[in-house]
């Protein structure tokens, strides 16, 4: 028994030695880390918030932007802001004088200071920004009166030019959802590329922050440097970026759309660099980079008529109508259904259902017509019947036909949108056999049902990028690259898109086509706007639209104006799509734009000064009047319904 009170006492003081050693340890690991963080480190020193040293985050210099020549298209301007800690603010701060040195009314300093207190009581941010060098000079002399304000230098854009905010996009303040995503570079007050390239390369061009640490006095005045500049963290600014658009076809293009809405996109087929990207209605970044960028933004965002910050050649959705015709017959021959010779007759359009007809306007009727005249003349008939024959080639599978033709077209970059650095993108429409199985049940439709498609109409739905990279792939016989818009970082040249894509269509089909482009300008819808000195391969289209008044009510719009080409044929140097809203036909206004945009890149200078200039100074202002008289009209049913 007594052996036994031994040994339980023995195991007792064994757990009790162990628990001293186990505190002690702690106890030690204590005291050290204490005495590192008092002798070895400055954390604590520079997070107090009564101490005296000045903690200044240095925003780096943002990148700058210029074309593919080296044109300076975007730089930096200096500015200042106020930043507080709203915990650290005098209660007895004579808000009147304050509001008066800095130029704020007093209702804005408690508004201020209280969006700064929900951000955090402890942090720094920005209390009022956008003030000027000579500004800012009379408030840094009486600063050190108040406590809890402190300034920041940072820089805004400045930018050089007034028009394609669709490609430069602008900069703008972090939200809370920004600084919670990337907590450990944004702060509230920073500002981020909030669209175009400004926003799809925001890491490539904002850099990397610094600090500086600054001894003040019981004043708040700076005195000198804190521990000889150890503890500064350098800036690093952002890196230059070179675009691959060409300034000064950028503002040509621009000038074509004088007075018109639409969108023209311009792509080298060699490599897939955007020589131009230009949507109108065009907006001036200049009026997102000073303090009353809200109020433009929003009197922007409410101009629901022009929709001038929808980018029309990477956002905007059309019918791509007659252009659509040339995948209609790649398809074909691709799935084997019709041969580069096939003929069909066409009796002023093709027709189904006893007495119901899609109308023909191609001009030549009653007799046989093959692929080069059906592509320059367009003719409706001929690619219904190529269309008709794609979906019914598996005849007890329509399913199957519908499918095989999608990823065909899918292949060319429709359906999709593209992966590369354009900061807006739209995939579009392209539907599939299991599309319309959906929408209206398993051998519930046939070739019949959905024969609108053969002409680029029906539920096919895409964007001007999207044609000019088709265009693109057919200049290359088979091949595109992906488009975009970065060409060098820091004069080095980019090579994120150097893989070609290839199409599900076989290099020998494309010749056919490509023939039958050549022939538009010879003998069909562009033989008005030819230009004699450029061999040219195009395509019109003329894209039907409506708008609903009323749930009984379907109103007609003016058709868009569509047109699509490269040049030269023997070596593609650039590939153009046009689309013009309520334009009309396109050899109206697409067509003539698209050649004339083709020869200011290849010859720089124009001679066809005629057509120059009836598209320069003509546009369609009477035509959006009345497209705005009705919008109002559906507008005011939609509120009437409502109440």
């Amino acid at each position: 028994m007594h052996d036994i009170f031994l040994f339980q006492r023995n195991e007792n003081l064994k757990k009790l030695y162990k628990f001293y050693v186990l505190l002690f340890s702690i106890g030690i690991l204590f005291l050290l880390r204490l005495y590192y963080l008092q002798i070895y480190t400055d954390k604590y020193i520079l997070n107090a918030f009564n101490t005296s040293i000045k903690q200044e985050i240095v925003i780096p210099e943002r990148g700058a932007i210029f074309d593919r020549n080296e044109k300076l298209l975007v730089f930096n301007k200096p500015i200042y802001e106020l930043n507080v800690i709203p915990i650290l603010v005098d209660e007895n701060l004579n808000v009147i004088e304050f509001c008066s040195l800095i130029g704020m009314e007093k209702n804005d300093f408690f508004k201020n200071l209280e969006k700064a207190k929900l951000y955090s009581k402890y942090l720094p941010s920005v209390f009022t920004s956008f003030i000027s060098k000579e500004k800012f000079a009379n408030i840094q002399e009486k600063l050190y009166k108040y406590k809890g304000f402190d300034w920041t230098k940072r820089s805004i854009r400045d930018y050089k030019i007034n028009s394609s905010i669709n490609v430069l996009g602008y900069i703008g303040e972090v939200t809370t959802k920004d600084i919670r995503r990337e907590s450990n570079y944004y702060q509230m007050g920073d500002f981020m590329g909030l669209a175009g390239i400004e926003k799809s390369c925001e890491k490539i061009l904002r850099g990397k922050k610094g600090v500086n640490y600054w001894i003040r006095d019981r004043k708040g005045c700076i005195i000198g440097e804190y521990n000889n500049k150890k503890n500064n963290i350098q800036a690093i600014s952002g890196n230059d970026i070179s675009l691959t658009i060409d300034w000064n076809l950028q503002k040509y293009a621009e000038q074509l759309m004088y007075q018109k809405k639409g969108g023209i996109v311009a792509i080298d087929p060699k490599n897939g660099e955007i020589l131009s990207l230009v949507s109108s209605p065009m907006s001036d970044p200049n009026l997102f980079s000073g303090s009353n960028r809200s109020k433009e933004f929003q009197k922007l965002m409410n101009n629901t008529i022009d929709n001038p910050l929808l980018d029309r050649t990477t956002q905007a959705r059309y019918p791509p109508a007659s252009s659509f015709k040339l995948l209609i017959e790649l398809a074909g021959l691709q799935m084997g259904v019709v041969q580069n010779d096939t003929t069909f007759t066409c009796y002023h359009g093709f027709r189904y259902h006893g007495k119901r007809r899609i109308r023909c306007h191609s001009g030549i009727h009653g007799i046989p017509i093959g692929l080069g005249t059906a592509i320059s003349v367009s003719c409706n008939n001929y690619f219904a019947q190529v269309y008709k024959r794609i979906i019914e080639k598996y005849p007890k599978n329509l399913t199957k036909g519908a499918n095989e033709w999608c990823d065909i077209v899918k292949s060319f970059g429709f359906g999709n949108h593209f992966s590369s650095d354009l900061s807006t993108k739209e995939n579009g429409v392209i539907p599939s056999g299991d599309y319309y199985n959906k929408k209206y049940g398993k051998k519930k439709w046939n070739a019949i049902t959905i024969i609108s498609n053969s002409i680029g109409q029906g539920e096919i739905i895409v964007t001007p990028i999207q044609l000019a990279n088709m265009v693109c792939a057919i200049a290359n016989k088979g091949f595109f690259y992906t488009p975009h818009l970065v060409k060098r970082i820091n004069h080095k040249i980019v090579e994120y898109y150097n893989n070609p894509n290839y199409t599900k269509v076989k290099k020998k089909y494309f010749d056919f086509i490509i023939h039958a482009m050549e022939k538009v300008f010879f003998i069909g819808t562009g033989k008005h706007f030819k230009s004699y000195e450029i061999q040219m391969a195009g395509k019109t289209g003329t894209s039907q639209n409506f708008i609903r008044i009323n749930h009984k009510k379907m109103v007609s719009l003016p058709d868009h104006s569509i047109f699509v080409l490269f040049a030269p044929v023997k070596n593609p140097k650039i590939a153009v799509s046009v689309i013009i809203e309520n334009g009309g036909f396109g050899s109206n206004w697409a067509g003539p734009i698209a050649s004339l945009i083709a020869e200011k890149y290849i010859k720089k200078i124009i001679r066809r000064k005629n057509l120059e200039e009836k598209m320069i100074n003509s546009g369609l202002e009477k035509v959006y009047s009345n497209i705005e008289k009705m919008k109002k009209l559906k507008s005011f049913y939609e509120n009437h319904k409502k109440t």
